[in-house]
């Protein structure tokens, strides 16, 4: 706001309607992006794994071109190549749970990443290039792979599961948002997310509790009992935060306020899907290894 501004009653007219306009833009965006992933879950569980591989892809693509940008030289084509084909390797082990074919594609990644930095031309810190590839096929294409496993947790109405955990993160971003853009007032980490607020936070865990509740009557699955569901929200409170907080710190040590504008109002596919990532993995393993 200009200095005029200040003593123009227009000018705070222009800024609430831009703030609102930027607001609108923001839910026009998640719901399109809600209906996408729904209708890929009821179109059926291949449309669903080729979404989830494609976030992958595009997420990895923002991520190392942003790091190319700022000097790093990732191994940007091996590692987009590896994180999108977790999710495919995922779908066909959705049916046995067994992990053993994921953790070798990691294994036999590993060495091949360090042999393409380490010979590669033009590297002066192959180390550094190796930790920043390897953080984003883990952070991305590893932990939205376990979206794809969770299809086969529910042999009877496969959805069920990654639907459930998808909305519980989407409810929680959305309300905490709302909530600290009108209330916040006490910084969570101000040094590495300034919009964050405790305000937003709690916002944010009391309706996930009340979507866990209200998932549980509409959903109707006996894997969801009452006492899952707010277990499940409860880990979506912390790990739904905490994977949002660590895309911060990347953005922070790099300069930059969004991985890309490709969603309008969001930012890019890793500002939207950031609070997807751990809590994908946690609950996945909370529910293969505790409920199911």
């Amino acid at each position: 706001m200009t200095p005029e501004d200040l003593s123009d009653p227009s000018g705070q007219k222009r800024s609430t309607a831009s703030r609102f306009a930027g607001f609108a833009v923001r839910v026009v965006s998640a719901v399109i992006l809600v209906l996408i992933i729904v209708i890929l879950l009821w179109w059926g569980e291949i449309p669903f794994m080729v979404g989830i591989s494609l976030i992958a892809l595009g997420g990895l693509w923002e991520f190392y071109s942003t790091f190319s940008r700022h000097g790093y030289k990732p191994a940007m084509l091996l590692s987009m190549a590896a994180g999108s084909a977790l999710p495919v390797i995922a779908f066909f082990l959705r049916d046995s749970q067994d992990l053993a074919p994921l953790a070798l594609a990691l294994a036999l990644y590993l060495p091949v990443l360090f042999a393409w930095c380490i010979f590669r031309r033009g590297s002066e810190s192959p180390t550094t290039d190796i930790s920043v590839s390897l953080l984003g096929v883990v952070m991305v294409g590893f932990c939205l792979s376990h979206f794809v496993l969770m299809l086969g947790l529910d042999a009877g109405i496969p959805w069920t599961v990654p639907f459930t955990i998808i909305v519980m993160v989407w409810v929680c971003d959305a309300v905490a948002y709302l909530a600290g853009s009108a209330i916040g007032r006490h910084k969570m980490a101000p040094r590495i997310s300034p919009g964050k607020s405790w305000e937003g936070f709690i916002a944010g865990t009391v309706a996930v509790f009340i979507a866990a509740y209200i998932l549980q009557i509409t959903v109707s699955r006996d894997w969801l009992s009452l006492g899952v569901a707010m277990e499940l929200a409860a880990m979506v409170c912390v790990f739904a935060p905490l994977g949002d907080l660590s895309e911060s710190t990347v953005k922070r040590e790099l300069g930059i306020k969004d991985m890309s504008s490709l969603i309008p109002g969001h930012g890019g596919i890793m500002d939207r899907f950031d609070s997807m990532f751990f809590t994908a993995a946690a609950s996945y393993y909370f529910l293969r290894y505790i409920i199911f």
